[in-house]
């Protein structure tokens, strides 16, 4: 990553960020990252191919050990220490049960 400008560094990192704290994995996000890093090369095989499969599932239908597994598989492709993963993925969990409408403040002109 030496060669990468800050600005192209910065993209990156919140690139990754997004896609780690998004409902979902998504596959585009992994390849453009990739190639803002120039390993668009690491991006083949068998290990890429099944990261195509688990394009837009929810992190949390993955469950916790798949989820670590593809965030990990993410990092060694792109040439990153899995330790990125605890600076990254602090994964909240939601505020208010999925059932329960969100509060939200409306607006006085909004109906």
């Amino acid at each position: 990553m030496n060669d990468m400008t800050e600005f192209q560094q910065r993209a990156a990192a919140i690139a990754l960020v997004q896609m780690f704290q998004n409902k979902s994995f998504s596959i585009c996000s992994l390849d453009a990252i990739a190639k803002t890093m120039g390993r668009t090369t690491a991006m083949a095989g068998r290990d890429y191919a099944a990261l195509r499969t688990l394009h837009c599932v929810d992190w949390t239908d993955m469950g916790p050990d798949l989820t670590r597994m593809t965030q990990e598989k993410c990092l060694e492709l792109l040439g990153l220490p899995a330790q990125t993963i605890e600076a990254v993925c602090v994964r909240e969990k939601p505020s208010e049960p999925a059932h329960e409408p969100a509060k939200r403040l409306r607006l006085a002109f909004w109906k």
